[in-house]
């Protein structure tokens, strides 16, 4: 059950009871028929004994003795002329083989005759017979088919499977119903948890789902506020710091020029680099607009040409035309920027190459530099990781990059994954951004 979704589960409950009353009723059924004489031999009865009343009626006095046996269900006339039989041998059928063994009770050497039912319109006589009276003329009989109780001349039980289907067709129709807000609000979380600009939910459907939706939405509230509250609190942090640092770094400058002194001025730099990355990654968690799009192709050829490196560092090959990604143009240089800067630093020569992927656009980057072990690969996302020494603060950086740059990338529905070449030595970097809309798809690869 629980791969089962929430309207397979009520169709589940729904089907299991319909079929437990059906059931409930079939017993209860069984157990008053038990007590009673069957339908079909009380027929039988009924027509040996009619056919005793007319045998002991005079002709002239027949119209009342009929009008007395004719009641619900069971019509009878008295025919002058021998009925003409129907095809088939009908004595084999239940309800005529209780009516002869009845009459063999009352006259044995009486034989029914199966008849055609003379022009009646009413389809709901199936039995329809006539036998020999003493007086030489015949009792037609029309007994409708109480045996089996029929409704809108169909038997009860095909009625009632016809019913239990319908009603549980309605009844998954209406869960369906009651459970698609419940679907629109699973996808309407899962947005939020790719992105944190709140998006407020309609509250509307059942009282408690209301109240689900208002607490989401609270909760958003209550996200956005520590979000920015945060990002307020390191920014005034990284403010204060850098207005120390740079007095410090100033009293630095005029001092007599020593080694100690172009250490102090390195330490320095750092530091101010550090703050420059720790206030970027509390911003870029900050509530963003997502209806700019950039050209990726583009992007990339621009953010290579600014480097001025030799063709021999690094490989540019774009997909044919644009590839028009949902992200602005600023996000998305730092996240090239900073991807090809590690690249670079850790490797001789980088490779870069766009295309599609489905409903995102892909950038890779290669690069033949010492990889990273198996186990690192999701660790270095963390902020401040350090890892193998061979990519480590001895080449630059404060451990900041790739966490700045999934941040980005899931702030505005992208993701990034690394993965270590199987070829040679190296590193690839996979980066998925959303097309902006009503973009057409760019060629796959």
């Amino acid at each position: 059950m629980r791969h089962f979704g929430i309207v397979t589960r009520i169709a589940l409950i729904v089907t299991a009871a319909m079929f437990l009353m059906q059931l409930a009723f079939f017993v209860a059924y069984l157990g008053q028929s038990r007590s009673l004489a069957p339908p079909g031999l009380l027929i039988a009865e009924h027509v040996v004994a009619v056919v005793r009343l007319l045998d002991g009626t005079p002709p002239e006095r027949r119209d009342s003795a009929l009008a007395v046996a004719n009641v619900s269900g069971f019509a009878v006339d008295v025919a002058a002329v021998r009925p003409r039989p129907s095809e088939g041998n009908h004595r084999l059928d239940g309800m005529y083989t209780l009516i002869q063994k009845a009459l063999d009770g009352y006259a044995p050497d009486r034989q029914i005759i199966a008849i055609v039912p003379g022009g009646r319109e009413s389809k709901a006589y199936v039995v329809d017979l006539a036998i020999p009276l003493t007086s030489g003329d015949y009792a037609v009989f029309h007994i409708a088919d109480d045996a089996t109780l029929r409704v809108w001349n169909k038997p009860i039980g095909f009625m009632a499977a016809i019913f239990a289907l319908a009603i549980s067709l309605g009844a998954v129709i209406a869960v369906s119903l009651v459970a698609r807000p419940i679907t629109r609000l699973a996808r309407s979380v899962d947005r939020l948890g790719n992105r944190v600009e709140p998006i407020r939910l309609e509250e509307r459907g059942a009282r408690e789902l209301r109240m689900l939706i208002k607490a989401i939405n609270n909760m958003q509230d209550r996200i956005l506020r520590l979000i920015s509250s945060r990002t307020l609190f390191i920014g005034a942090i990284s403010h204060d710091l850098k207005t120390y640092l740079t007095r410090f770094r100033l009293r630095l400058e005029m001092m007599p020029a020593s080694p100690h002194r172009e250490r102090a001025i390195v330490d320095v730099e750092q530091m101010e680099q550090l703050l420059n990355d720790s206030l970027l990654f509390a911003g870029d968690a900050s509530p963003v607009q997502t209806n700019q799009s950039v050209d990726l192709n583009a992007l990339v050829s621009g953010c290579v040409e600014e480097l001025h490196l030799e063709k021999t560092r690094i490989e540019v090959m774009t997909s044919p035309g644009r590839l028009d990604v949902s992200l602005p143009q600023q996000p998305l240089r730092r996240v090239i920027d900073n991807l090809l800067s590690n690249a670079l630093r850790y490797a001789s020569h980088a490779r870069l190459s766009t295309g599609s992927a489905g409903r995102f656009a892909r950038l890779t980057i290669e690069d033949d530099g010492p990889g990273i072990p198996e186990e690192e690969l999701t660790q270095v996302f963390e902020p401040f990781f350090r890892g193998e020494p061979s990519r480590n603060r001895g080449l630059g950086g404060t451990g900041l990059g790739l966490s700045i740059v999934r941040q980005i990338l899931e702030t505005y529905g992208g993701s990034i994954t690394l993965e270590n070449r199987r070829d040679r030595r190296g590193v690839r970097v996979i980066v998925l951004l959303p097309f902006a809309p009503m973009r057409q798809t760019g060629p796959a690869e």
